[in-house]
């Protein structure tokens, strides 16, 4: 397997791998420390949420900790996820995510550029474009 193909596939995982510590983050659920969750987000990392909303990291790393909690029935389920791109130490991949809470659905697709990042132990997130799905 080259390296590009196993980038690939690692960045492939992290969609849904995020997602899952996510959704247990804001149900409460597992460890209240923020840290394994921030890492795997680089520290340039910004996004444009489906508001149109630019969000940087030092506001999501300083939103954080307050959000633990604060959606208890959510359930995130993420699908299509593709690695439309793989080079020099990125990969572009889009994916549809759906979240239901309470009575509540809403669903999306996303972009997202992951950077391959030696110090790290999984792709890092450095951008992320949400747009709702109708």
């Amino acid at each position: 397997m080259s390296a590009s193909s196993s980038f690939a596939d690692a960045a492939s995982r992290e969609i849904d791998g995020l997602h899952r510590l996510l959704q247990a983050w804001f149900r409460a659920e597992g460890t209240g420390d923020p840290a394994g969750i921030l890492a795997r987000f680089d520290e340039g990392f910004h996004m444009m949420n489906p508001a149109g909303k630019i969000i940087t990291y030092q506001q999501f790393s300083g939103a954080l900790p307050g959000m633990r909690g604060t959606r208890p029935t959510l359930i995130m389920e993420i699908s299509d996820v593709v690695v439309r791109h793989v080079g020099d130490g990125a990969a572009l991949v889009t994916y549809q995510e759906k979240q239901t809470q309470d009575s509540g659905v809403n669903n999306r697709v996303c972009t997202a550029l992951l950077l391959n990042r030696a110090d790290r132990p999984t792709p890092v997130w450095r951008h992320l474009q949400e747009t709702w799905l109708t």
